[in-house]
């Protein structure tokens, strides 16, 4: 997918040559071709067909180390011809041997050490352009290697610095780097981000005055990825011609231009692909035998399988279900020999989806069974430090057929725990490292904790704005080494990580006395005539049911949730209402389609866990109405499932059960409670450099001042007595980690930056120190030796973040939940100074009186509207949403109402004792006037 150029010229000097460095040149990688480099085989040595030996890539690096220690052993000051690319082009060599060896952690290593000679080698000759060159050259590689590995965010921050490594002159290169940075974006699901870069490669070009005819190869390019784009987003998302007609014209201009017959043959299958699914078969059949015929002719094997793939598919949408299947089987086929695992289970996907459009329930079972497994395979090879959660957000589809196919034969229990194990993956995955890393044993214990604080020190320092291309690269490559070692430590890998029984979670439920509906919202594939499936678990203490949702699909729920008002608005909703109007008909809806159908099996007043399922994670389930009797916008008169019952939301429903442990007592925590808020920012940066470098350009700005803080802060110093609260300046880091340690419950308010691609990167803004920069990254939570009970994030939008398949929504409140937080009270929306600091006090005062967490908020929100009828719209009081374990905080309200006392017994102390001084005072005073 990304091609890596290297533009640097190698000199070669004359025979006669007496400075030695003909000796050198003679060893170095330009005179004897290594067996792999970036430009090609990098990629396939991790498939079954490596283009080279493993010996012989052991035996090459000595051999480049050799060449570069004798480059390296010149005297600059004697060789007058250039040869500081020869050095570099060493350093190239090894990463690549090194990467395509699996030895990441020394290739990371060997690119930091590559950079810091590029900076210390100023007395090397060099030709003009060299040092630029290689500096854009190293990021280019070094992000190419995190994307194969799939730590796709570090990948983005490598591609944007090679990007601005590159003058401005070389049009032709920013535009591939521009493209690059795009399609990462869309290989994690970022659409929007996608389409900004492949834009900003567009009008670069056109700026430039690059015109397609005078440029076509860059050209054909630019439309080729626009138009995989169109083409992709339409399929995953929401159906739709226009767009799949535009990736058409795209596909159609984009082969117009282009001489290179590999480019050609895949803007042909762009091609094919979208006429397809326009109804036009004929052509599109005409021109995948074309691809076929050219990858057969050019021994192109991978393309072969990926257009028999494409050929399968083309026999379902004509009903030639007797071709489909050995078109895809002989697409399988290929991609087993290639060892090609992602194509494996796109093929898989395929031949499962063929079985069920044909009705055969078993074998499309065993076609997604098999697809479940080699996914599985894929995840374990995956060599990256951490665990991809985007890469696995694509692979769901897997399972979700599978959950089809075992509703169809009515094996609901079995359909549960498949939909359960694609749920939450990633952040057991954390959990796990975590709950593992408090098993080892001391003396590994002290070193995994050594390891934790540097890799906390090396993310920290990351987070600044003040380093220079080669820190950066430089902390980079340690923070990959620290994280693999961490890894060999753990002993992890993806198949430690159990999850619970359905039974186990039923027993769960039935000590908590609570229900759990756990949504599955299928959509329809597009074209195929195939109704969705969508059904809602119901489990209880004692009985599983599955209740069917008909003609509900995730599109129908997109478009009732973007109806409610502009601020659930898709950007091409006409909707402008006032954004605090929220609409009441759009959430009768969708009460009646999601929730009515299930609250008849529910006990009256049972709390309830709601597990959503995509669109879902935008609303909060306690705000869809019952009834609005007065119309639209009467939210005084309206009811809501706020009135019915307390409700929670989680990931899975494993969780459930693996929240349900030991409880504490109040003892166990000092203080009960830690706050911490900010409401100026003068001194604080604008937006810290890992958000700029990872999202579209932002323009700087300074950050607003959030008043409300501080009566929120003080509310709560108020309310318990054995509070620590630190506003302002008193907000540091430093002050965090010591006051956080022991508490049970966090409070922070402040301005949040949300990472567009990790979560771990997520961070809160706390006050600058001569310690730090007040940039609390999230990760930094992997330190504390135990969970915390409650995190309540108290700013505006704290629960949103990028919507990612089987994990929901990945902000704050996410990143929270797996540094061990057992449960977070988040917002979903911008929220109101007034109303916040009304809801945080009741919640609290709640959660004094030993209220579970959702009863606590549920009251607090009741209270709320009972007292503020002008503001009955839920959005005063709808964004503070429980995820995670609901059971109570186990606070001792005697410490606050003791506080009280004391407070009340001084007063009454300095009264009496300031009346004695009056009384004795006019005595004396009477006494001398006598």
């Amino acid at each position: 997918m990304l091609v890596l150029l290297v533009s640097t010229l190698l000199m070669m000097a004359p025979a006669d040559s007496s400075d030695g460095l003909d000796a050198c040149l003679r060893q170095a990688p330009t005179q004897s071709a290594p067996p792999i480099n970036w430009g090609e085989g990098v990629q396939r040595m991790w498939t079954g067909s490596p283009p080279a030996s493993r010996d012989a890539l052991r035996a090459y690096l000595p051999q480049v180390r050799s060449a570069r220690a004798c480059l390296q052993a010149l005297d600059p000051s004697t060789v007058e011809r250039p040869y500081l690319g020869n050095v570099m082009r060493t350093f190239q060599v090894e990463t690549a041997l090194l990467a395509a060896l699996r030895r990441i952690p020394e290739a990371f290593e060997t690119f930091e050490a590559a950079r810091a000679y590029l900076d210390s080698s100023s007395a090397v000759p060099s030709t003009e352009g060299t040092r630029t060159g290689w500096a854009r050259a190293l990021h280019q590689d070094q992000g190419y290697l995190h994307y194969l590995i799939g730590n796709l965010s570090t990948s983005v921050t490598h591609y944007l610095k090679a990007l601005r490594a590159t003058p401005e002159h070389e049009v032709g290169m920013r535009v591939t780097h521009l493209l690059d940075v795009g399609s990462i974006h869309q290989h994690m699901q970022d659409y929007r981000s996608a389409q900004h870069y492949y834009r900003r490669a567009q009008q670069l070009s056109r700026s430039k005055g690059r015109s397609p005819e005078e440029y076509p190869s860059e050209w054909a390019r630019i439309f080729h990825y626009q138009a995989d784009l169109l083409l992709e987003k339409t399929l995953n998302t929401e159906f739709a011609r226009a767009p799949l007609r535009r990736a058409r014209d795209l596909a159609q201009r984009g082969r117009s231009l282009t001489s290179s017959p590999a480019r050609r043959a895949r803007l042909a299958l762009a091609l094919s692909e979208s006429l397809g699914y326009l109804g036009s078969f004929d052509r599109a059949y005409a021109l995948n035998a074309e691809v076929r015929e050219y990858a057969q002719s050019s021994d192109n094997t991978q393309l072969r399988a990926f257009a028999l793939l494409k050929l399968g598919v083309l026999h379902m949408q004509t009903r030639r279900w007797g071709e489909a299947e050995p078109a895809l089987t002989s697409a399988l086929a290929i991609a087993e020999e290639l060892g090609d695992l992602d194509a494996q289970r796109r093929i898989l996907r395929g031949l499962g989806r063929l079985h069920e459009l044909q009705g055969n329930w078993a074998a499309a079972e065993a076609q997604y069974r098999r697809g479940v497994s080699v996914i599985e395979r894929y995840r374990e090879s995956l060599t990256a430090t951490q665990w991809s959660s985007t890469a696995f957000a694509q692979w769901r589809d897997v399972h979700r057929g599978l959950v089809r196919t075992l509703l169809a034969q009515e094996e609901p229990r079995a359909a549960l725990r498949t939909l359960d194990r694609s749920r939450a993956r990633h952040l057991q995955d954390l959990r796990t490292q975590a709950r593992v890393a408090n098993q080892l044993p001391p003396a590994t214990r002290i070193r995994l904790d050594s390891l934790s604080r540097t890799l906390t020190t090396v993310r920290t320092r990351l987070g600044t704005d003040s380093l220079s291309n080669t820190e950066e690269a430089r902390l980079h490559a340690r923070e990959a080494s620290l994280l693999s070692a961490r890894q060999r430590l753990l002993r992890l890998d993806s198949s430690m990580t159990s999850r619970p029984s359905v039974d186990a979670i039923a027993e769960s439920l039935r000590r908590q006395d609570r229900a759990l509906v756990s949504y599955f919202l299928d959509d329809p594939w597009p074209v195929y005539d195939r109704p969705p499936r969508s059904v809602a678990f119901v489990l209880t203490g004692d009985t599983l049911r599955t209740v069917p949702l008909p003609a509900l699909s995730q599109d129908s729920v997109r478009t009732h949730v973007s109806n409610i008002s502009s601020l659930f608005d898709t950007p091409q909703s006409p909707q402008r209402a006032n954004a605090m109007h929220f609409d009441l008909r759009p959430l009768r809806a969708l009460h009646d389609r999601l929730y009515a159908p299930v609250a008849g099996l529910l006990p009256d007043d049972q709390p309830l866990t709601v597990i959503p399922d995509g669109p879902m994670f935008h609303v909060p389930f306690s705000m869809l109405a019952t009834a609005a009797p007065g119309g639209r916008y009467d939210h005084a008169e309206a009811r809501f499932v706020l009135h019915e019952r307390p409700t929670a939301l989680d990931l899975a429903a494993s969780l459930v059960a693996d929240t349900a442990s030991a409880q504490r007592s109040a003892a166990s925590f000092s203080p009960d409670l830690a706050a911490f808020g900010v409401s100026s920012f003068e001194t604080a940066p604008s937006l810290p450099s890992a958000f700029r470098a990872s999202g579209p350009d932002t323009a700087s700005a300074s950050l607003p001042p959030l008043p409300g803080v501080r009566a929120e802060i003080r509310t709560l110093g108020r309310l318990f007595g054995d509070a620590k609260t630190f506003l302002d300046e008193r907000a540091t880091e430093t002050t965090f980690a010591t006051a956080t340690r022991r508490a049970g419950v966090v409070h922070l308010a402040s301005h949040a930056f949300v990472h567009p691609t990790s979560s771990l990167q997520n961070a809160f803004l706390l006050h600058p120190d001569p310690n730090s920069d007040g940039l609390l990254f999230l990760h930094e939570l992997q330190s504390r030796d135990r969970s915390l009970p409650l995190a309540v994030l108290s700013g505006c939008s704290t629960a949103r973040g990028t919507l990612r398949g089987g994990e929901g929504m990945a902000g704050l409140q996410y990143a929270f939940r797996a540094m061990g937080a057992e449960s977070t009270v988040a917002n979903l929306w911008p929220t109101a100074d007034q109303p916040s600091v009304a809801l945080m006090e009741h919640f609290y005062q709640n959660l004094q009186s030993g209220l579970p967490k959702d009863q606590a908020l549920r009251q607090a929100k009741l209270t709320y509207r009972a007292n503020h009828p002008d503001h009955a719209s839920p959005f005063f009081w709808g964004p503070s949403v429980v995820y995670g374990s609901p059971r109570p905080v186990p606070l001792d309200p005697s410490r606050g109402m003791m506080g009280w006392l004391w407070w009340a017994l001084g007063l009454a102390l300095g009264a009496t004792l300031l009346a004695w001084i009056v009384v004795r005072g006019r005595a004396r005073f009477a006494a001398t006037r006598s």
